[in-house]
């Protein structure tokens, strides 16, 4: 009779963990799959109200964190943002050519109208500061709602009727495809050709 290892005898029973994120931040590479580093992103949702998701998101393990962070990156880059992209191999949709900053004003109201300073463009190798901002607030939120951007639509309503159009709210605010902070909506008023990269529906 052969003899047989104990640790061979035994079932075992291993599942297969997915392999955690590393996270790319190098501005225009070919592998970049984050806007912000995990640090930079702390450093945004520190100044941020302590809600269920920022809560959340301080006993979040590392990986998750990264996780959040590529998810909200792959969502920001669905966006149809103003420019070109600087470059044919960069993997993401900044940095980008032909993007004027916000216009800068001084207040010069003895004349009776704001006066233009400066019109600067975003370089070939800068990611603008609203960009960064937005995934960090995207990540907190879905890092806390993890089908936040797999949702059909349809669950925000208790009944649906096609004839007369009639239709009943689950609840009131901003809904669509796919549901994100109102906040992440207003960082690309300036960096977008139009709308959001989604469709949503509001109600009063």
């Amino acid at each position: 009779m052969l003899f047989q290892p104990p640790f061979l005898s035994k079932k075992l029973n291993v599942k297969n963990k997915p392999m955690a994120i590393t996270l790319h931040t190098t501005v225009g590479s070919n592998i970049a799959n984050s806007y912000i580093t995990l640090q930079e992103a702390q450093d945004l949702i520190d100044g941020l109200v302590e809600d269920d998701d920022v809560t959340a998101w301080a006993s979040a393990t590392t990986d998750q964190k990264n996780r959040a962070l590529v998810t909200a990156t792959k969502r920001i880059d669905r966006e149809r943002f103003l420019g070109a992209r600087a470059t044919d191999t960069q993997a993401l949709q900044w940095p980008r050519d032909g993007v004027r900053k916000p216009d800068r004003y001084l207040n010069t109201y003895s004349i009776g109208f704001p006066f233009r300073v400066t019109t600067d463009y975003y370089t070939s190798t800068e990611v603008p500061d609203e960009v960064k901002e937005a995934e960090a607030i995207l990540a907190t939120y879905l890092n806390n709602n993890k089908n936040g951007l797999g949702l059909s639509g349809l669950e925000d309503y208790k009944n649906v009727k096609l004839g007369n159009l009639e239709a009943t709210p689950n609840f009131y605010g901003a809904v669509g495809a796919d549901r994100v902070p109102p906040l992440f909506e207003r960082f690309f008023r300036d960096l977008r050709i139009s709308g959001p990269g989604n469709i949503a529906i509001k109600r009063s």
